[in-house]
């Protein structure tokens, strides 16, 4: 399953710490990674800062955070390899997999065990078809060999294990059909075991520990994955792990807290451009419920229709939340209404509480499956999941409600993690009833916050509009820019942005400010005052001045091109490289220094340098992380090649060169260096690691040097024929500013500005304030990053997107790319200014690039801006 680019990050920040955990400790490496400017950005709203259980001193424990649909469980699936080469040093690590419910186990234990599920063949993959999965219910089959000859996931709950008094749950029991595991065993690895009680009535109750599965875990020192971390971070859960004794703990969680040493956190904005989920969400807000089933009936038909012109095969589908059975609307009220008055079919209707579940057993992706509506109460059973899902329909108080939370996740999943070809259906649809509008957003809100979003990212998520069905209150449905209350008003009582009428009609214009919105509310009723802002927040929205792009003009940002064997190709990181020819022979030196990699023996134990720094390990005592030194003896330097071989294998480096840089490499080490065969098998993953450090290097190095030659000796021309065009529609669906600042110069309008990194007290906020009051600038444009139809530009490893592009009075364009000091003289930043710098001079001038900071050589970033359209006139 290949994975998405935020996955692939997460999952090279969590290589990075446990490379680090090895060297400096796990505290000092946890430090080391956060303080990246990048990651440290990521986790500025976290409080964060590295908590080291007494329990289990020597397991590096850290937390990923991950929204609700991010796909938490491909990403523990990928980090069981990396966790067991850069920390555990294990060919088949032994996996004790975490889950929140007995639901969730069996859910997971049917896909990691399903050999056709993109969670078992990731696992087949990285191992080679070598993985046994167990449920914890039959622990007591798995064998000696099931754990030396595979790597071995055991799926459970954390309440399996929380136990204070052991005799009483068999995980902790003694049990012959384990003996065969302990026989073997080392009597030096037993201290920290449970023992054997004589009160127990235990046969040979001395000097052994218990023949139980929580010792067969303690001895092997299993890698723990813990999904829904946040809810088991208690002294009892310590106390837990204790007995287990892991070897490291990688928690998932999308909420996570203090306690959890958060490493990374993924942006829910990430999962929407990687198309994995459905935004915004679309709220409509009733008084009534029977208007807000109506329009949710009304708007599942409309999303049917446009689903039959997919690929793919979608049956969207309504839940509803009934209230509970003391109020008015019940389950079997709802039902009733929508056969009797909506004249639903019943086979349609699914009803999933409690006592009816009518959805057990149930395909709903199945096309012959007639469901297209569910009504719950609380909240749909755990495990659950259907993309197919785009609408709630919520009566009951979702303030209160905290079901709404979940019922929010179910209908945010992406069908077929792919954006469909129709705008409405990339987004997600809440029908609420709500005592006055603006309460049901700020919950939502709310909600969305509590399922890992950041507070910016959840308002922008939350699109309101007006209930399209005509008889409710007379301001829903009147001109967006105006409102009547019934409170009666004076024209002194009025900002000079808002107009009142002698009916006691107001009026917005484009002057209109959330301050004086603000000043009205107070001269009107609570509730008039909520319908105001909810109105002003539309009208904002959609009641701004039509666009420059809404009236038809283009924007077109020419494309880099480069000319090879006579064709003009498009500039990309992969063209460039794929047309330098490279041997890894050439780029990766065969000669490992003592420096580079070295093995020394010291009184307890042994170490390995490399590059100067000490990875240590000890023989004595219980060390959970010894290296695995069987069968040392029968080993050959082909053997090591092959084993090396076989974990180092690259698309871009063909076998027979990777055989020979290899067969180089072990040759040099054991011949010139005179380091035995047997020792290199002891640190054959730390070899592994630095080998692979070594290729990655050499990798980045032809992409520079093919990089460079393309800056300076290919031919080059930017075309405007095929360039990017930017239409009314391009960001449709995107993530818009919603703040009170008013833009006047956006393309798209003031009501369709892409999110800006940071939000309005962030620097790059100020940089297109900046932009938006040159008065050089005609028009400006958020560049988004990563979306297909988004200017982009080279560079040795990847595209890069400038966040603005502007169009200037004289027809120039200007590219502005925005760095914090702390980035702006990175190799990175120098290598996207050189392309940018590039595009300024093959065009002589008419697209100009800049690298605006805060404050550039005692410039504030509108002098810069000046300076750079004033110097290339």
């Amino acid at each position: 399953m290949e994975l998405k680019n935020y996955q692939h990050d997460t999952l090279h920040v969590l290589r990075r710490f446990f490379e680090r955990c090895r060297i400096m400790g796990h505290e000092e490496a946890f430090k080391n990674i956060a303080s990246d400017p990048e990651i440290a950005t990521r986790l500025t709203n976290l409080k964060n800062k590295y908590i080291a259980w007494d329990k289990i001193p020597h397991a590096p424990r850290v937390c990923l955070k991950v929204p609700t649909g991010g796909g938490k469980t491909i990403i523990a699936a990928y980090a069981v390899k990396i966790a067991g080469e850069t920390w555990c040093e294990k060919e088949y690590p032994l996996v004790l997999w975490f889950v929140p419910s007995d639901t969730i186990r069996r859910q997971t234990v049917e896909a990691l065990k399903n050999p056709r599920h993109p969670y078992r063949q990731t696992l087949d993959d990285q191992f080679a078809g070598k993985v046994q999965v167990f449920d914890l219910d039959e622990k007591f089959n798995i064998r000696p060999d099931d754990i030396t000859g595979n790597t071995c996931i055991i799926v459970s709950t954390i309440q399996s294990f929380v136990k204070e008094d052991t005799n009483k749950y068999n995980v902790y029991r003694d049990n012959e059909n384990l003996e065969d595991h302990f026989v073997k065993m080392p009597s030096s690895r037993f201290a920290g075991m449970e023992q054997c009680n004589p009160q127990d009535g235990l046969r040979e109750e001395k000097d052994r520990p218990k023949y139980s599965f929580a010792n067969l875990l303690y001895y092997h020192c299993p890698l723990m994955i813990v999904d829904e971390a946040h809810k088991v971070v208690t002294d009892l859960s310590q106390e837990t792990l204790r007995r287990l004794n892991p070897s490291a703990v990688i928690e998932f969680t999308a909420t996570p807290r203090e306690k959890n040493n958060t490493l990374y956190n993924v942006y829910a904005t990430e999962l929407k451009e990687e198309e994995m989920i459905k935004l915004p969400i679309v709220l409509v807000e009733h008084s009534g419920w029977e208007p807000a089933v109506d329009e949710a009936i009304t708007r599942r038909a409309e999303l049917e229709k446009e689903a039959a012109k997919e690929n793919n095969y979608i049956r969207p589908l309504v839940l509803f939340q009934a209230q509970s059975k003391d109020k008015e609307v019940t389950v079997g009220a709802l039902k009733s209404y929508l056969v009797d008055t909506a004249g639903l079919p019943e086979s349609h209707i699914r009803i999933a509480t409690g006592d009816q579940k009518e959805l057990d057993g149930i395909d709903i992706f199945n096309p012959n499956e007639p469901t297209r509506y569910i009504i719950t109460v609380e909240a749909l059973k755990e495990g659950w999941d259907c993309s197919f899902a785009y609408i709630l329909c919520s009566l009951a108080n979702v303030k209160s409600d905290t079901s709404v939370e979940q019922l929010l996740g179910r209908i945010m999943r992406m069908p077929y993690a792919k954006t469909r070809k129709s705008p409405m259906l990339n987004k997600a649809y809440a029908y609420v009833v709500s005592p006055y509008f603006g309460e049901a957003a700020a919950a939502l809100t709310e909600k969305l916050i509590n399922k890992g979003f950041d507070s910016g990212e959840a308002r922008a998520t939350i699109q309101q509009e007006q209930s399209r069905i005509p008889g409710l209150n007379q301001n829903w449905n009147t001109p967006i820019d105006q409102f009547k209350p019934e409170t009666k008003l004076k024209p002194s009582d009025m900002p000079s942005t808002i107009q009142i009428d002698n009916s006691n009609t107001l009026r917005f214009t484009e002057e209109t400010t959330d301050e004086d919105i603000e000043k009205v509310s107070k001269k009107i009723n609570p509730a008039e005052a909520a319908d105001l802002v909810w109105k002003y927040n539309i009208y904002k929205r959609t009641g701004a001045a039509p666009s420059l792009a809404s009236q038809g003009i283009k924007f077109i940002v020419p494309r880099l091109m480069f000319k090879i064997q006579n064709e003009w190709l498009f500039a990309t990181p992969e063209i460039i490289y794929e047309n330098f020819d490279w041997n890894i022979i050439d780029y990766a030196a065969s000669e490992l220094s003592e420096t580079e990699f070295s093995i020394g023996e010291t009184g307890k134990g042994f170490y390995i340098d490399i590059d100067g720094s000490r990875l240590k390990y000890s023989y004595a005592g219980n060390e959970p992380f010894l290296p695995h030194l069987a069968d040392t003896d029968v080993w050959t330097p082909a053997n090591l090649v092959y084993w090396l071989d076989r974990k180092l294998q690259q698309p871009d480096i063909s076998q027979l060169q990777m055989v020979e840089w290899l067969r180089r490499n072990i040759e040099y080490l054991t011949e010139t260096r005179k380091i035995t065969l047997a020792n290199l098998m002891i640190a054959k993953y730390a070899l592994l690691n630095k080998l692979l450090a070594k290729i990655i290097a050499a990798r980045q190095q032809v992409k520079n040097k093919a990089f460079e030659l393309f800056q300076s000796e290919t031919h080059k021309t930017l075309d405007f024929k095929i360039g990017f065009l930017f239409t009314e529609k391009v960001y449709d669906g995107e993530l818009y500013y919603q703040g009170s600042y008013k833009f006047t110069k956006h393309f798209l309008g003031s009501n369709k500005i892409p999110l800006i990194d940071g939000g309005e007290t962030g620097e790059e906020f100020q940089c297109a304030k900046a932009i938006d009051a040159e008065p050089q600038v005609k028009f400006w444009l958020r560049n988004v990053a990563r979306h297909p139809a988004s200017f982009k530009l080279p560079t040795s490893s990847d595209f890069f997107y400038p966040d603005f592009v502007a169009m200037l009075n004289d027809n120039r364009m200007l590219v502005v790319e925005y760095k914090g000091a702390h980035l702006a003289e990175t190799p990175d930043t120098r290598e996207k200014v050189n392309i940018g710098e590039i595009c300024t001079k093959i065009s002589k001038g008419k697209v100009l690039f800049l690298l605006a900071t805060l404050k550039k050589g005692g410039q504030t970033l509108e002098e810069q801006i000046k300076e750079k359209i004033r110097g290339y006139k």
